[in-house]
């Protein structure tokens, strides 16, 4: 399927231009989003409380803001370059000490073997598409330090009943297409953990936070070790 992963700075350019967004989302949805979905989670037991964590597609670094502040050594790391600019001013703002780079999270080539003890996807996974995904998982394993933990929060299972997913939504690839263009995979949640299982990661937590209203989805979230 086609992709086009570098078009996320398109979108980073639009909303970096409308007074109203603070990121990829507005301000209020995204301290919603850190209380709601991730407050829970990095309160599980299976989530470390210390260490070197990589947010992979950080965006304008909203969560590595909040995770800078909770005490974690943060690096994020994006493909869209308006994305990285931006987290750096809002983390300045912020006064949150992070490192922020330009590149791909499907290689990381910046980044040595076994370097993090957390990789933590913050809504990027259901961004990658096809054979990519593996890539992706293969990636942060590589990265990871002996027994590093994976963090994943994805969108999953099924889409709402609107015009918008109707129009784009493909039920055999389960990706929303645009223009001939894979954006996002919707997938059933047992198929997610297969591919994390798949890729020498051993569950520790797995939890279906179901969608918050009748336009929104499931997220699966999984805290899984590296074998």
């Amino acid at each position: 399927m086609k992709t086009d992963y570098a078009g996320h700075d398109r979108a980073y350019q639009r909303r970096r231009n409308d007074p109203d967004y603070v990121g990829w989302g507005k301000g209020d949805g995204l301290a919603e989003d850190w209380q709601l979905s991730w407050q829970p989670l990095v309160q599980r037991k299976a989530f470390p409380k210390q260490g070197k964590l990589l947010e992979l597609g950080c965006g304008a670094g909203n969560f590595s803001i909040y995770f800078a502040q909770a005490g974690y050594n943060v690096t994020g790391i994006d493909i869209a370059p308006t994305a990285i600019n931006w987290a750096i001013e809002n983390a300045a703002k912020a006064n949150a000490n992070i490192t922020f780079m330009q590149g791909d999270v499907l290689e990381l080539a910046q980044i040595p073997d076994m370097s993090f003890d957390i990789a933590l996807d913050s809504r990027c996974f259901h961004c990658i598409i096809g054979n990519d995904r593996a890539q992706f998982l293969l990636t942060a394993h590589r990265i990871l330090k002996h027994k590093g933990i994976l963090v994943i929060n994805t969108m999953c299972n099924q889409v709402p009943i609107t015009s918008y997913w109707s129009d784009h939504f493909d039920s055999q690839t389960r990706c929303t297409i645009h223009d001939g263009v894979a954006t996002r995979y919707i997938g059933d949640s047992n198929d997610i953990l297969q591919e994390i299982i798949h890729a020498e990661f051993r569950v520790l937590h797995v939890e279906i936070l179901p969608p918050r209203n009748q336009e929104d989805l499931a997220d699966l979230q999984v805290i899984a070790e590296k074998k």
